[in-house]
């Protein structure tokens, strides 16, 4: 079926091109008539020929030729029909099908053509186009051999069979024959053309001194010897005999015809082709299609072929080609289709020959044998280039990423490779997704695209596969089951997309997986509890979905977890650490983020006793620089977190990066004091709750903290005046609460504005306007919106992270300290700004 569908796309390229042949049948058009009729007699021949077929003519309301065919009129004006100007015969006949290159019939006879046709009483005829009709399986009639005056005769898929008639060798006047595929429908079986007799078709040959054109796909010539071509005359400019049966060795001669620009010659596995060696002069030679032929003693691309400067279309497919591709290629500018498909072709692609082939269209390597990593060159393609085939082949390493910005690529197969790393991320790919079968393959990400439907469950027959990400396109339907197979698995990243359904069980049995990314999609139920069969998992990231059921206690037993976000779904309950193993407890947790759920009840003190890796960085982190990364290769994590009502990417973990945000859920009773024990935390989100009771003095002992949101709850007292010793808190909010007391001063606390304490009519002190001790009234700036970007935002403290680098909380704390000068803070704020209009336009998901 491959060959055959090569074989049907080779004959579409030499139709295009011999279409443009100046040689093609002339057009159909009225003649040019002199002041005498139509004759009578002919005009009576070919309504009896237009009568003779059996139900009689096939009317196409949008093609229907012979309904100007009117006993009385004129037929010279008949449509179809061409008259010489001067003597007023019939000199045309153009009733086949306008659709050259349709597989589907016009049609506009059926029924078999008869010897005694009224048709062979025009012996004036010149052109004859009977393509595309239905003779029903019936022989040439013999009576053609009567119309010696033909110079173009067109029998093309109109279902004739059996032999060529004796005789054809008369019609010596040819300048072009298409007898090609006289069965459109393949049925081959049922109906085949052939020439039965070799003298005759030599004779055809050597009397047809004009013939420019011989096109005859699929007609049986087993009976022809091919040396009967040597005769072929120097006005040949295309030939087509492919599929023909040709047995025995090609003349070489018949590439050195002086005009030729077209040659054709596939599925002629018994024939044996030789090129010249030397001074192939073949300088208008455009079309060299040859497959499924042999190469006579040439088991190598012939040298001579670089001498053909003018060639445009080159196939060589299947013809037992070994060795390795010449540089000699790179010489033939105007190459716009390159084929080798199906030879034994070795070694690394040469990485030259695509600097002069400025043409190049469509390129077709598939199923050989070349090896290496994937050439650079191939990225420097021809910017023309709309195919490019190089599946089923040994090559290596990454795609060069240069090649998915060739502007007008719209297949590209690399399937069947030891294709180890594919990244077609960022690009504006739309449609199903198309991965390459190359069971090699172990890197797979086409995030941020417009891919649409299902997940393919092939991706499951890719066994070394170890990263893939789809995010943020519009895939659809459920997540496939078939992914346990995927053993190797160790990133899953899936976020921003339409998958429905349930989270799968089987992710429990994927024990190399480390990082599960779910977020934003629409899946519901409960997180299954097989994913405590994931003991490698480090980021488990599900927020964003409809899940529900009750705090996942069961994956504090999971050894590496590093961080769990299950924001914005519909968790509910309250958290209990009964169940929770007391020995070994969220150990690496540093990042949770449970907001937006449903929680509610008292917040256990023993909760912030499960998680060690807050309480204090081992010594080995407070030394350079660290991320919390894929534990082969280093890969970094990202994560997306909700600051202020923002999400922020982080593309890079640090791993002293530690929060906890518990917000916008229904906890109540008071702040346990134990949360002052996670000393490394860097974020403590429990905004939008009812907790009540004082703000714990024991979160003076958070000494790293940089952001401290206890805003909308129902806290009382005073602000433990210790807290101003935190000297890297950026963002304070304690607004919206039933706060008493001065306001601490020093420190930080210096650089904050009333916007975090409005709604605490109980506090007075700078920076309200309210003395303690006074009447005055707190300061009516308006409240920010919980959703706004604020001038300085903890945004900007975050870059740090995402650069690798602590400089976004250095800058802002300098900043703070010298008051927050004027142009500094536009500066930041302009560049801040400029950040989240980025982020909208450009989702920052990427590994």
């Amino acid at each position: 079926m491959a060959k055959l569908a090569a074989a049907i796309s080779l004959l579409l390229t030499l139709q295009l091109c011999c279409g443009a042949s100046s040689h093609s049948y002339p057009p159909p058009r009225p003649s040019l008539i002199s002041s005498e009729r139509c004759l009578p007699d002919e005009s009576i021949a070919l309504l009896q020929f237009k009568n003779s077929f059996v139900g009689g003519v096939v009317n196409h309301d949008d093609d229907d030729k012979m309904a100007t065919w009117k006993e009385g009129s004129d037929c010279c004006s008949w449509e179809g029909v061409t008259c010489d100007r001067f003597s007023s015969h019939v000199v045309g006949l153009h009733l086949g099908c306008d659709q050259v290159l349709s597989y589907a019939p016009c049609r506009r006879f059926q029924g078999i053509l008869h010897p005694n046709s009224s048709l062979f009483h025009l012996r004036h005829l010149r052109s004859l186009d009977l393509s595309y009709n239905d003779f029903n399986g019936s022989t040439i009639p013999s009576t053609f051999t009567q119309l010696t005056s033909l110079t173009h005769l067109n029998l093309s898929r109109s279902r004739f069979s059996g032999h060529i008639p004796l005789g054809f060798s008369r019609l010596n006047k040819l300048v072009t024959l298409d007898l090609s595929y006289s069965w459109p429908d393949g049925d081959r079986e049922r109906a085949v053309l052939s020439f039965g007799d070799n003298d005759d078709f030599s004779k055809l040959m050597l009397n047809a001194t004009g013939l420019s054109e011989l096109l005859l796909y699929g007609v049986s010539m087993s009976n022809i010897k091919p040396s009967s071509f040597s005769n072929l005359s120097h006005s040949m400019t295309d030939i087509g005999l492919s599929d023909s049966g040709l047995v025995g060795d090609f003349p070489e001669s018949v590439f050195r015809l002086p005009n030729l620009q077209g040659f054709v010659l596939y599925e002629n596995p018994q024939l044996s082709v030789q090129f010249p060696f030397s001074n192939w002069t073949a300088s208008h030679l455009k079309v060299l299609i040859l497959s499924s032929v042999n190469f006579s003693r040439q088991l190598m691309i012939p040298a001579s072929i670089g001498d053909l400067k003018s060639l445009h279309t080159l196939y060589l497919d299947d013809c037992s080609l070994s060795g390795s591709v010449p540089d000699f290629i790179g010489n033939l500018t105007s190459l716009t289709d390159f084929s080798l498909r199906f030879n034994s072709l070795s070694g690394r692609f040469p990485d030259n020959i695509f600097r002069n082939l400025v043409q190049l269209e469509v390129l077709d390597l598939h199923s050989n044998k070349f090896s290496g990593w994937f050439p650079g060159t191939f990225g420097s393609l021809s910017h023309k280039l709309t195919y490019l085939d190089v599946s089923n082949n040994n090559f290596t390493g990454p795609i060069p990423s240069l090649i998915f910005n060739l502007p007008k690529l719209q297949i590209l197969d690399c399937s069947y490779n030891q294709l180890l790393y594919l990244d077609l991320s960022y690009n504006m790919i739309e449609g199903p997704l198309s991965i390459p079968r190359s069971p090699q393959l172990q890197y797979l990400a086409v995030a941020n695209n417009k891919l649409t439907g299902r997940m393919p469950h092939h991706i499951c027959n890719l066994p070394l596969l170890t990263v893939i990400n789809l995010s943020n396109n519009n895939l659809s339907g459920t997540i496939p089951k078939c992914l346990v197979n995927l053993t190797d698995l160790r990133v899953l990243q899936l976020r921003m997309n339409n998958f429905h359904g349930s989270v799968p069980s089987i992710f429990g049995n994927m024990s190399s997986l480390e990082n599960l990314d779910l977020n934003d999609n629409t899946l519901g139920g409960p997180l299954p509890q097989s994913l405590t069969g994931c003991k490698e998992l480090q980021v488990l990231d599900v927020g964003n979905n409809e899940l529900n059921g009750v705090f996942p206690f069961w994956l504090s037993s999971l050894p590496g977890l590093k961080v769990l976000i299950l924001h914005n779904n519909s968790f509910h309950g309250t958290i209990t650490t009964e169940s929770m193993d007391p020995m070994n407890s969220f150990p690496m947790l540093r990042i949770l983020d449970i907001s937006n759920n449903y929680f509610n009840g008292l917040l256990p003190a023993s909760l912030f006793h499960k998680f060690p890796a807050m309480m204090m960085l081992h010594e080995s982190e407070k030394i350079g620089v660290h991320y919390i990364a894929r534990s082969s290769d280093n890969e970094y994590y990202s994560v997306v977190l909700i600051v202020k009502g923002q999400e922020m990417m982080i593309t890079k973990i640090l791993t002293i990066f530690t929060t906890v945000d518990l917000s916008n859920n229904n906890f109540h009773g008071s702040i346990p004091d134990a949360i002052g024990e996670l000393k490394s935390l860097l974020l403590l989100n429990l905004s939008h709750n009812n907790f009540i009771g004082p703000i714990p003095s024991s979160l003076v002992n958070l000494n790293e903290l940089e952001f401290l949101d206890l805003s909308s709850n129902q806290l009382t007292g005073e602000i433990p005046s210790r807290l101003a010793s935190l000297t890297y808190l950026l963002i304070l909010n304690l607004s919206r609460n039933s706060l008493q007391g001065q306001i601490p001063q020093g420190n930080q606390f210096l650089t904050f504005d009333n916007t975090s304490y409005i709604g605490n009519e109980g506090l007075c002190g700078p920076p309200l306007i309210k003395k303690c001790g006074g009447d005055h009234v707190e300061d009516s700036e308006p409240a920010e919106s919980e959703s706004d970007v604020t001038l300085f935002d903890w945004t900007f403290a975050g870059a740090g992270y995402g650069s690798g680098l602590v400089i976004g909380v250095s800058t802002a704390y300098i900043m703070f300290i010298i008051r927050k000068p004027r142009w500094l803070v536009e500066m930041i704020d302009n560049c801040i700004r400029r950040q989240h209009q980025a982020r909208r336009w450009r989702p920052a998901i990427r590994f």
